[in-house]
């Protein structure tokens, strides 16, 4: 079983415990934006943030911790600008 690690805390798990996050290309192309990839079926390279209790949704305090340390760029190898449902669930 695929093992990736969380971008905001570091836990490595199975892929199936994480969310993935990958860039969306069919927008503006000088701003890129990172987006959950529901299907995580999106090409290129993924981020991965540990999930909430079979919400579907990103852990919100690896996602925080994730967008402060600069983990969801790093980990997709670009500068990208939040999906504001992400940015939604950090507020929470």
């Amino acid at each position: 079983m695929p093992r990736r690690r969380c971008v905001g805390c570091g836990r490595i798990a199975p892929k199936a415990e994480l969310i993935r996050i990958a860039v969306d290309r069919d927008g503006d192309p000088s701003r890129p934006l990172a987006v959950r990839d529901a299907g995580a079926t999106m090409p290129g390279r993924g981020a991965y943030l540990c999930g909430e209790d079979r919400a579907e949704l990103p852990a919100g305090e690896c996602l925080e911790r994730a967008v402060r340390r600069g983990g969801i760029a790093r980990g997709l190898r670009a500068a990208v600008s939040l999906d504001p449902k992400l940015v939604e669930l950090m507020s929470r």
